[in-house]
């Protein structure tokens, strides 16, 4: 496996300073950095089977159905997964950026229920599963960030059905956009960017309501200071101010 393969991506430069809207932010190094970067440097110093894999925006790493006896892991972009009820509604289960796993279900290899779409222009690693876990038996400190990885992945999953159960839709569009700019935004003073571009499309199958209402509640946002879109279509969150509102939820 050559050095291109092994770390696609890691050669950009990190750390540079970008301005939005007038807004000076860092720009963050990894997502999931402790997983991440214990993972590729177990790959460097062992024998993985790994293959590159490039998508543009709209293509699948894999479809609802497919056995896949491999795990993905996000380098560049951004994949969603998603899941459709029995009259085509689509449902976004979950957002992945870089430095996440997908298809941890493939260690007890079964169809998977939800596709894997790529929602930016990405690129992926695919890691054998064998290989995977022989290198995970062989690192106590990679097995250990991966179960800390899980068990992080575990809280956000119980928190999203917590959300969908006890939430009004509103308050739950205020919780999925804090949850998003805490996992991947890049945080400036009171403002966290959310450095995808997610469609209201996409925002409201993750509510569960529909485009013209996520529309009518970025508004009222936008209105009392939670949230700011900048021009290329992404979103500041004030993450005091949506906690703020979170909170004043009756149900929560």
């Amino acid at each position: 496996m050559n050095a291109e393969a092994r770390n696609p991506g890691l050669g950009d430069s990190w750390g540079r300073t970008l301005q939005r809207g007038g807004i000076f932010m860092q720009k963050p190094r990894l997502g999931r950095s402790s997983f991440y970067l214990r993972l590729l440097q177990s790959m460097d110093n062992d024998d993985v089977t790994v293959s590159p894999i490039t998508l543009e925006r709209g293509y699948n790493v894999y479809s609802c159905g497919d056995v896949v006896d491999d795990l993905f892991l996000v380098t560049h972009g951004g994949i969603k997964l998603t899941t459709s009820s029995h009259s085509g509604k689509e449902c976004v289960l979950d957002i992945c950026r870089r430095g996440d796993i997908l298809g941890a279900l493939s260690l007890h290899p079964t169809a998977h229920e939800e596709s894997a779409t790529a929602m930016l222009d990405s690129r992926l690693l695919r890691i054998n599963r064998r290989d995977f876990v022989r290198v995970l038996r062989n690192d106590e400190n990679l097995f250990e960030a991966w179960s800390q990885h899980l068990a992080l992945r575990i809280r956000e999953h119980e928190g999203t059905i917590k959300h969908l159960v006890t939430m009004k839709c509103e308050y739950r569009l205020a919780a999925i956009l804090l949850q998003l700019s805490d996992r991947f935004g890049v945080r400036h003073d009171r403002w966290q960017h959310i450095d995808a571009r997610i469609t209201h499309d996409e925002l409201a199958a993750m509510v569960g309501t529909t485009r013209s209402r996520i529309g009518y509640f970025l508004k009222n946002f936008n209105n009392h200071g939670l949230v700011k879109r900048l021009p290329d279509g992404t979103l500041l969150v004030n993450s005091n101010r949506a906690s703020a509102f979170l909170a004043t939820d009756a149900n929560n």
